[in-house]
């Protein structure tokens, strides 16, 4: 394997500045998972399946010096799909050395950064990208190669980040896969603004602090757009179809961002802000192609504003039962609003989530998504419990509830475009 030099050095230059292999305190952890996930309704073709069973495991292995100066922690990923070949992947989430000295810290190789404070959509948080064939939530990130360096003092935490290295967005596989919103993508086909494929040289600056109730985040990042733009192949002849649908290419352009994420804690009170403002070079829409964009249109700096907020209030101890019921309501907002390029232009989220406060950790998320411009909403349930000391089970139900239309009768595409692609995921995990 080609990581496997790369690991090697990381746990030599930690046994090299924190002692031999016998004084290094070592810890393992980790989990195996069996997923089967259903779509009930039919699907847009013959070749798709409706029912995906999947065998998924990850794992942690750290060393730590005596000193807590050093570590070496290594988390790898691997999940094998029985239909769907993009989602049998293997990923390294974690391969990183880590030093502190006092109020210094740095880390070397892949990690994960997680920034934001809202619970429906995270607009700051930028540096990895989206494992985007694991859930459709988008909560699961890839690992990111990096050299970052932080420094904590009286006045706040800043964070400097290089990244090196991009990694590209994956789609269901384009012929057995779903969920699937009416089109396919084909990966080996990205296209990079910056001439220079997959090699970058991104960077990122985030400064944290707390003021009395507030938790601060303010962030720049400067590189490669996480968020890839879906644009039709030019000429059309190299559109080609796949189960009767059309194939868009993935365009990576510039990006410069800059973030404010704010949280303030009232007692049981949770306010929530994430801001941004991005400047990115997009392709315009074609006429050729119902107007969405297309490799033979010209570029165009664009300047987009966007926000999402709101509030979380926490019952605790519910009718003296010992447990816990938190109600969110937020709002997402992109300037661009019905012709953004995602579905959270003028938005609002509504969630519920129990927790029972008992052994088996039982917890029980419900939320919704409601259009403002069309009325379309969506809802989700999530659901997990522990099984006796090692087992937990988690079940996650996603449904389009409602396809609306605009004032004037414009129907949202793309709540159109998931309609028919409800899905059900049952999954069983062990922990070792």
């Amino acid at each position: 394997m080609a990581g496997r030099p790369f690991i090697g050095s990381l746990t030599a230059c930690l046994v090299l500045y924190g002692g031999s292999v016998a004084a290094l305190d070592i810890d393992f952890e980790g989990s195996m998972e069996l997923e089967l996930r259903h779509f009930p309704k039919e699907a847009r073709h013959k070749d798709m399946e409706d029912t995906f069973p999947a065998l998924a495991g990850e794992f942690e292995l750290g060393f730590f010096s005596p000193s807590g100066r050093h570590a070496v922690i290594i988390a790898p990923f691997a999940r094998f799909d029985r239909y769907d070949h993009e989602r049998s992947h293997g990923d390294l989430r974690e391969a990183k050395y880590r030093y502190v000295n006092g109020s210094f810290e740095a880390t070397v190789g892949v990690d994960k950064e997680f920034w934001g404070v809202t619970e429906f959509l995270h607009l700051v948080d930028i540096i990895n990208q989206t494992d985007n064939v694991e859930s459709v939530d988008g909560e699961q990130k890839l690992g990111q190669p990096m050299v970052k360096f932080s420094y904590a003092s009286n006045y706040g935490t800043l964070t400097s980040y290089f990244l090196p290295f991009f990694r590209i967005r994956q789609y269901y596989d384009p012929v057995a896969g779903r969920p699937n919103a009416g089109f396919i993508v084909d990966d080996n086909t990205s296209h990079f603004e910056s001439g220079e494929g997959r090699r970058t040289n991104d960077y990122a600056l985030r400064y944290q602090n707390n003021l009395g109730p507030f938790d601060i985040g303010l962030s720049w990042f400067d590189g490669t757009s996480r968020e890839p733009q879906l644009v039709v192949p030019f000429p059309p002849e190299v559109s080609g179809l796949a189960n009767g649908l059309p194939m868009l290419q993935a365009h990576y352009a510039f990006l410069q961002q800059a973030g404010l994420d704010v949280q303030a804690t009232l007692g049981p009170w949770l306010l929530k802000l994430e801001a941004t403002q991005a400047t990115e070079n997009r392709y315009l829409p074609d006429p050729q192609f119902n107007n969405q964009p297309s490799l033979r249109m010209a570029l165009q700096e664009v300047d987009v504003s966007r926000a999402t907020g709101g509030i979380e209030y926490t019952f605790y101890n519910l009718f003296d039962s010992g447990t816990d019921l938190g109600l969110v309501a937020e709002y997402m907002y992109d300037e661009r609003k019905n012709d953004a390029p995602h579905p959270f232009g003028n938005d609002i989220g509504i969630g519920l989530r129990w927790t029972a406060n008992d052994p088996q950790s039982t917890a029980i998320l419900f939320g919704g998504l409601i259009d403002l411009d069309t009325d379309s909403a969506s809802l989700s349930l999530e659901a997990e419990r522990r099984l006796g000391r090692s087992f937990k089970a988690i079940l996650e139900a996603r449904f389009q509830d409602k396809v609306g239309a605009t004032a004037d009768g414009v129907k949202d595409a793309f709540a159109a475009a998931l309609a028919d692609e409800d899905s059900v995921r049952l999954r069983l995990a062990y922990y070792f």
